[in-house]
């Protein structure tokens, strides 16, 4: 086993074995969102035709606001990971080929990337939060005592 970030899948590359990883890699705020403990990580990895491929799981606890009413957001992340590299590949920032150069595989970045695609785009802390009243700025879950908004 290697330490977190950069892993050498030479072997795997080279002489067909396979690699499994087992790792806690922690992740930096992304957004609004944060991850209060690191990802949970456990990955087989395999050669394939001229790349690698990679199956398992990833686990992260996930920390943020809701957008509507302001509270705090807690929620789990569970990912089924099967990703296909290709070794050589233009290891441009969009291309797929970034987490993998030569025989060193990126496993922080990687995992940063599967997690961040996966996050909501709009965070809600239920799905019939009503967010803040505009007047009095309180919850309008019965915190606000305002007349309802004029239908226009």
């Amino acid at each position: 086993m290697s330490s977190v970030g950069k892993i050498d899948v030479g072997v795997v590359l080279g002489a067909g074995r396979e690699l499994d990883l087992h790792q806690a890699i922690p992740l930096p705020d992304f957004g609004c969102f944060s991850f209060p403990s690191p990802a949970g990580v456990a990955l087989s990895v395999r050669r394939v035709a001229g790349g690698l491929e990679l199956e398992g799981t990833v686990d992260a606890a996930v920390a943020g606001s809701c957008d509507r009413c302001l509270d705090d957001v807690r929620f789990s992340l569970h990912l089924d990971v099967t990703e296909n590299l290709e070794s050589g590949e233009e290891a441009g920032p969009l291309g797929d080929g970034n987490v993998l150069a030569d025989d060193q595989l990126d496993l922080t970045d990687l995992v940063r990337q599967l997690v961040d695609s996966a996050l909501p785009i709009v965070l809600l802390c239920n799905e019939e939060c009503q967010g803040l009243c505009p007047a009095c700025g309180k919850k309008r879950d019965g915190a606000c005592a305002c007349p309802p908004p004029d239908p226009e």
